[in-house]
């Protein structure tokens, strides 16, 4: 009986051990990829692109980005448009692994597993095109079916870059689909009449009936969570003020949270009674605006 019980405790001891070697090695695993998703953060410009290995035309504008955030967040900014996702790299594997998972646009939901190599201000990345297998080189041959990319990284801050992304995101016109202050909800004739203006600087014309009743200009930080917007009215009702909010952007669906000027920026994206809060949201138009007709005058 003692041996059979000194056999059982040698047992249980040693997938304790096996267990808590997993633990710590998935434990490492991650302090490494943390610590690589710190080194990949910055500004990244295309400086060389291949598909099926040939080389192919490199933009070259300013705009051209590769934004990516340390907690595993990225921004592609690329004519003609921005793609948001999440990424996770494992540089244990030779050569490293990079995996994305594309949130906006019109590969939105797909994954794709690449590879890379950071070497100081030099990142290279390869990944399959319409395939899910991972390459295995670093490199992009003649029918491979491989987007080879090289990036250099630019001085340009995160912030800076998601910022500019960012009123590039928002520029447009955006046709309102709901509303409410204080959780009371506006009417849906009121809300076609409605439409939020944006610029490339992030100045704001609220627009009724084509007429416009509040103009605005905005202050974005993307790299908040929530992503926050501070909203100072420069024409219109609550001329003089500033409100802050926070806001999401959901493909061509903007919602908007803000408290009233003076008082504290919203946690989260809601307006029930008595909490002074304004939730809004627009889709953005093909159309553009309507015809601005002169804004009345305010006391």
């Amino acid at each position: 009986m003692k041996k059979l019980a000194r056999i059982y405790f040698a047992a249980v001891t040693c997938v304790a051990l096996i267990l808590g070697f997993g633990t710590a090695a998935r434990a490492a695993d991650d302090v490494a990829s943390k610590d690589e998703q710190a080194r990949l953060e910055g500004v990244w410009s295309f400086a060389s692109v291949k598909v099926n290995g040939q080389p192919q035309p490199v933009a070259g504008h300013e705009a051209d980005r590769m934004i990516f955030q340390k907690d595993g967040r990225f921004t592609v900014v690329q004519r003609p448009g921005i793609t948001h996702g999440t990424f996770k790299v494992n540089p244990g594997h030779t050569p490293k692994q990079y995996d994305v998972r594309i949130q906006t646009g019109r590969l939105k939901g797909i994954s794709v597993p690449a590879i890379y190599e950071l070497a100081g201000d030099t990142l290279t990345i390869c990944l399959p095109l319409g395939g899910s297998e991972r390459p295995t080189v670093l490199e992009s041959k003649p029918s491979d079916g491989h987007l080879f990319e090289v990036f250099k990284r630019e001085r340009e801050t995160v912030k800076e870059a998601l910022i500019a992304a960012g009123h590039r995101d928002l520029t447009g016109t955006w046709q309102a689909e709901a509303y409410a202050l204080d959780g009371k909800p506006a009417s849906a004739d009121d809300l076609k009449k409605v439409q939020l203006v944006f610029d490339a600087e992030g100045n704001t014309k609220a627009l009724n009936d084509g007429k416009l009743f509040i103009a605005s200009s905005t202050k974005i930080d993307p790299t908040a969570s929530p992503e926050t917007i501070d909203i100072t009215f420069t024409g219109g009702e609550g001329k003089g003020g500033t409100a802050l909010g926070i806001y999401k952007l959901e493909g061509n669906l903007l919602t908007i949270c803000r408290a009233a000027p003076g008082k504290p920026r919203p946690t989260e994206f809601s307006s029930n009674p008595g909490s002074d809060l304004t939730l809004m949201s627009y889709r953005k138009s093909v159309t553009g605006p309507k015809h601005v007709r002169p804004m009345l005058r305010t006391k």
